[in-house]
């Protein structure tokens, strides 16, 4: 009997229905993996976008990270700070020189500082979605959500919901057959729920939802951890095994133990294609080499840091080598940007040192690979903080003017677009929105954001609202 939990394989004829959905409980986030595979199929024959077949025309990036910073970095403490203002607005810290000529940045980035040639700064960025449920939809997604306002509804993910910007690169730009299409790392939750807004594909289908890992421990894919959840309720004692597979064993080592089974079973010929090339996918050595952090020499673990955002980044720049043309990585902690009190020692002591090891190592491993300039790195959250410093040290929420980080993939490095007012409550110039920005990472992409693709009811939907910020392409 083939069985995970008890650790035995039996032959090829013993392979049984049962033990065949046994081993689909490694399967996608919410979704079989054979569904999905049935899903994608089903949407091939729908329309590609039209920027697919001009991708080479223009845009220079294959892949994206995207590093999402949930709760909103304070910019007035990281890119946009104010030595000028008053102390209330101004706060703790000092800046300093960076590369770049008459650029300057926070004390705690040195790193950073250290490569300001390779990346642009946007100070402009803005939105009114002055929440983060609403606001991370938008960032994620480049739509306002409907019931966006008045703030504080805070709607629960619905299948009508946009598409992320993974879900749309997924479709547009999808993998080849050995590798994933999106892939997410780390968690983006609202208040403790797992279904928060704009992070999956919403009227694409669930064919273009990420494959999710929420995760990554110190030092090795086999600490890294996949979230199991079938929702399908015929697979109730599939979802069972899930769990108990995803407390007991990291992801890494389930599919390793796996390896003789899916085999037998992918070769079996009762079972449809779409289950076949399932198990094919999960046995496969790209698949798993693709996650197997223990691969990488410890100096490189060491230049990226022990927490697992650093473990995150590092497993993002293997999956882009790997041939997956998008991953999200979502930050340190949930929510943990989100600085109401404490903001400068929260920034001091673990948000900004950890952000400016781990980025810098991403930065510096794609470049020592020859991947930098085919790989856009995106650094943002859903808003900024508040000018003025509140009684408990931090600073509230505040969309209405922020900084995000764009490196490698297109864009030129080196370069400050947009300003913020004296106190960084405005955009004093070049505003853009997150629409901006989407359209900006479509283009690098080689993806038009004027093309439309169409929803699972076969409405026409315009990948997006934004214009490309040419100023920032090389």
């Amino acid at each position: 009997m083939l069985s995970f939990l008890r650790g035995s394989v039996g032959s090829r004829a013993g392979v049984n229905r049962r033990e065949a959905l046994r081993i689909g409980g490694l399967g996608f986030t919410g979704l079989m993996w054979c569904d999905w595979l049935r899903a994608r199929a089903a949407a091939a024959g729908q329309d590609q976008p039209g920027g697919r077949s001009s991708a080479g025309s223009f845009g220079k990036a294959k892949a994206c990270i995207l590093i999402f910073n949930y709760g909103g970095p304070s910019h007035l403490d990281t890119f946009d700070l104010k030595p000028d203002a008053p102390v209330e607005i101004r706060g703790e810290f000092q800046t300093i020189a960076t590369k770049v000529a008459g650029t300057r940045i926070v004390e705690h980035l040195p790193r950073l500082a250290a490569r300001s040639d390779r990346y642009a700064i946007l100070r402009s960025v803005n939105h009114p979605d002055n929440d983060h449920a609403v606001g991370a939809y938008l960032a994620l997604t480049g739509y306002p959500h409907p019931r966006s306002r008045p703030l504080g509804t805070e709607p629960a993910a619905s299948p009508q919901d946009m598409p992320s910007l993974g879900s749309v690169i997924s479709k547009a730009r999808p993998a080849d057959q050995r590798m994933f299409p999106y892939v997410t790392l780390g968690e983006l939750r609202h208040f403790g729920h797992k279904d928060s807004m704009g992070q999956n594909a919403g009227c694409l289908g669930r064919a273009y939802d990420p494959f999710a890992v929420p995760f990554a421990q110190p030092f090795g894919a086999a600490d890294v951890r996949l979230d199991m959840r079938v929702v399908d309720s015929m697979f109730g004692e599939v979802a069972t095994v899930g769990r108990q597979l995803s407390r007991r064993r990291p992801l890494l080592e389930q599919m390793n133990h796996a390896v003789p089974a899916l085999e037998t079973i992918a070769s079996t010929r009762d079972l449809d294609g779409f289950r076949q090339r399932a198990y094919e996918l999960l046995a496969s050595p790209a698949s798993r080499d693709a996650f197997d952090l223990a691969k990488e020499p410890q100096s490189v673990h060491d230049s990226y840091g022990p927490d697992p955002f650093a473990q995150n980044c590092l497993l993002s720049r293997r999956l882009v080598e790997a041939g997956v043309p998008m991953v999200t990585v979502y930050s340190i902690a949930n929510r943990d940007w989100d600085t109401h009190g404490g903001n400068f020692s929260a920034l001091k002591n673990t948000l900004l040192p950890a952000t400016d090891r781990a980025l810098p190592a991403l930065m510096d491993d794609l470049e020592g690979r020859g991947l930098l300039d085919e790989t856009l790195v995106v650094w943002m959250g859903d808003m900024g903080r508040t000018p003025m410093i509140n009684k408990g040290a931090g600073r509230d929420h505040w969309s209405f003017c922020y900084s995000i980080v764009m490196a490698g993939g297109g864009i030129r490095g080196g370069r400050v677009y947009g300003s913020s007012d004296r106190s960084a409550a405005y955009p004093a110039s070049q505003p853009v929105g997150p629409a901006d920005v989407a359209a900006t990472i479509y283009h690098c992409l080689g993806i038009d954001p004027r093309a439309h693709v169409t929803d699972q009811q076969g409405r026409p939907l315009a990948i997006s609202t934004g214009e490309p910020i040419h100023a920032l392409l090389s």
